[in-house]
């Protein structure tokens, strides 16, 4: 079994759009994940235009030959710098608790730094235990906790 991590390529277009799509399937489930569903843009059909888009940094993984999980992270200026925003990151369930996800957050890690950005943050909702896991791996921990409360009827 070996895993592999690379940047997306355009050949990648039609899985990257299964699996945002799965990936998004399950948001609702998590306190705030219908909100996160508004505020991160759905990039299908457009992952052609995402993979050539220089303030994105979208990475594949797999085992062996197969395309299991994919990262995009967001490049933004802000007041303290230039930094990334993972804004989705997803492993197929079979992939899971294999090392997929941790090489994902690798990659992004190496590429954050060659840009030599001051910081890497990432989103994960309320209750999303194996998404936060993923990100104290590789240390990437809380940092601010945003509360919220719907005002329409």
């Amino acid at each position: 079994m070996q895993i592999f991590v690379r940047r997306g390529s355009k050949s990648d277009c039609e899985l990257l759009e299964l699996l945002e799509s799965e990936g998004r399937s399950s948001l609702d489930k998590w306190r705030g994940g219908s909100r996160l569903a508004k505020d991160v843009p759905v990039v299908a059909p457009n992952w052609l235009a995402a993979l050539s888009d220089e303030s994105l940094g979208i990475f594949v993984a797999g085992i062996d030959q197969t395309l299991m999980g994919f990262l995009l992270a967001r490049l933004s200026t802000t007041v303290i710098g230039e930094i990334a925003t993972i804004e989705q990151v997803f492993v197929t369930k079979d992939a899971r608790n294999l090392g997929v996800g941790d090489a994902l957050i690798s990659a992004t890690v190496d590429w954050a730094k060659g840009l030599k950005i001051v910081a890497l943050d990432a989103l994960a909702l309320p209750g999303d235990r194996e998404t936060k896991n993923l990100y104290e791996r590789a240390g990437l921990v809380a940092r601010l906790i945003t509360v919220t409360t719907d005002l329409h009827d």
